[in-house]
């Protein structure tokens, strides 16, 4: 027991290390690579796709540099639950597989999909929740704290809300095997939907809202109005809860029909 623990120890710092790369390198690549093409490639060309009208330099600054600083935490954070999670995985308690051939191609990008939809679910369900009264100042005024959100406020919470952001992974890897490959591909895509989400730059199609399809994501616009009225539109991927239970913004529609230009502009605070 003591060499274990020795041994634990030792690698720990090298452990955390790697894991501050992975994390940050997924973190980068997303936030950056949106607010890069978004913001600086394609947002002079879509202003009249703007939801809201951005920031004065000075606040947009201010209001930046705490969502780093937020999200250099939830980095950490995840980064330590990264290590209990492998940790309780080599000892048999996660279903990880290290073979792709065990379960087969079709498994493996069908896992991807059932992963999504998973952290769909519970994204919703944990997310309104820390919308109550008694959970939300401790949990998720954090992440409130950008009204107008950019890119970089993907991962801007507070240490209990980054807990329970993470806590899908456990939960999905209890009741769905997955090849490592696949579970970081989730999270890649996770962190790009999170930092789209937030990039206040409609980007769906014209009629999105309305097509057969399209209709079952959530859009930009979406998740904007989330930050900016807050009780409702609650779905990180999909539409399908908010509308199930009712939360979906009544004006959702209108209102990105007036981003999108297939109706006359509303009036859109800022």
């Amino acid at each position: 027991m003591e060499t274990v623990l020795l041994d634990f120890i030792t690698a720990l710092p090298e452990r955390i290390l790697m894991g501050i790369r992975y994390e940050s390198t997924r973190y980068v690549i997303g936030t950056i690579g949106v607010f890069v093409v978004i913001w600086l490639m394609i947002g002079p060309f879509i202003r009249a796709r703007r939801i809201r009208k951005r920031l004065p330099s000075k606040l947009l600054n201010k209001q930046v540099r705490m969502e780093l600083l937020n999200s250099f935490r939830t980095i950490l954070v995840f980064v330590a639950l990264d290590i209990v999670i492998f940790d309780l995985a080599e000892n048999g308690v996660f279903q990880f597989y290290n073979d792709p051939a065990e379960f087969g191609a079709i498994y493996y990008w069908a896992s991807i999909l059932l992963g999504i939809i998973f952290h769909d679910t519970y994204f919703y369900w944990t997310h309104r929740a820390m919308h109550h009264a008694k959970l939300y100042k401790r949990f998720h005024l954090t992440h409130h704290r950008s009204y107008n959100p950019t890119p970089f406020t993907a991962y801007s919470f507070a240490v209990g809300e980054a807990v329970v952001e993470y806590g899908y992974v456990p939960l999905m890897l209890l009741v769905l095997p997955l090849h490592p490959s696949a579970l970081a591909i989730i999270l890649l895509i996770m962190i790009f939907k999170n930092a789209l989400g937030h990039c206040g730059y409609e980007i769906f199609p014209r009629g999105a809202t309305r097509h057969w399809f399209w209709k079952h994501m959530t859009t930009v616009t979406h998740h904007d109005m989330h930050h900016e009225k807050a009780g409702g539109n609650f779905g990180l991927y999909f539409t399908w809860w908010d509308k199930i239970m009712g939360t979906e913004h009544s004006n959702y529609h209108e209102r990105f029909d007036a981003v999108t230009g297939k109706s006359r502009p509303l009036a859109i605070s800022a």
